[in-house]
């Protein structure tokens, strides 16, 4: 007792800035090791919540693509205002340039091959050939008798042939379409049937004839 009185009380230590600073540090630590669980949870919380985020919750519909027709070079414009103009298929405006005309071998060959070439060539065909013709190529096109249109072309000889040919063809087929009279059937057929004798005169059979004594 004695002794514990008469000993010299400690001064107190002045705290500095740096002691406020390490003071807040170790609490700031502590805070942080309170609840790892909890500091756990909330960085997968986070980690899911950027995942899902970025997903749409709806997929969204696929756009079709809007159709762009390719660029038109300036060489195919001028060639399609050519043929607009010379009123024939594009592909046949070098031929025309060239020779000034489109023959009928090149004509029958693209009708031989089909497709768009037969469709050109048959367009060509119609201003090429006779008038007259024009109705009967639009009942070869009608019915794809392609067969019967090319035997008109004669490979060796010269457009005239050709024409002729078309022309024969043509005749035939308005003689079956039209026979003598209007009366329809095949060609040739003659007039319409009459009670006669065939010559037009009546029969006298069908005349009343007086009795006999």
């Amino acid at each position: 007792m004695t002794t514990e009185k008469f000993k010299t009380p400690r001064a107190k230590k002045r705290r500095t800035c740096w002691d406020q600073l390490r003071a807040r540090m170790l609490e700031s630590r502590r805070q942080r090791r309170g609840d790892p669980a909890t500091s756990t949870a909330a960085q997968l919380l986070a980690v899911f919540a950027l995942l899902f985020g970025r997903m749409p919750l709806i997929p969204n519909a696929a756009v079709p693509a809007l159709y762009t027709p390719p660029l038109t070079s300036p060489g195919h414009a001028r060639r399609a205002e050519i043929a607009r103009r010379l009123g024939i298929p594009s592909r046949c405006v070098d031929i025309v340039l060239t020779h000034g005309t489109v023959s009928y071998k090149v004509l029958f060959e693209h009708i031989r091959r089909g497709g768009r070439s037969r469709e050109d060539a048959m367009s060509v065909l119609r201003q090429k050939a006779p008038g007259c013709c024009r109705d009967w190529l639009d009942h070869v096109g009608d019915w794809s008798l392609w067969s019967e249109l090319l035997l008109c072309h004669v490979w060796d000889g010269d457009d005239e042939d050709t024409d002729v040919k078309l022309l024969k063809s043509t005749l035939a087929w308005l003689d079956i379409r039209t026979p003598d009279n209007g009366v329809s059937g095949p060609a040739g057929t003659g007039a319409a049937l009459k009670p006669g004798n065939g010559m037009g005169e009546p029969d006298p059979d069908d005349e009343p004839q007086p009795p006999k004594p």
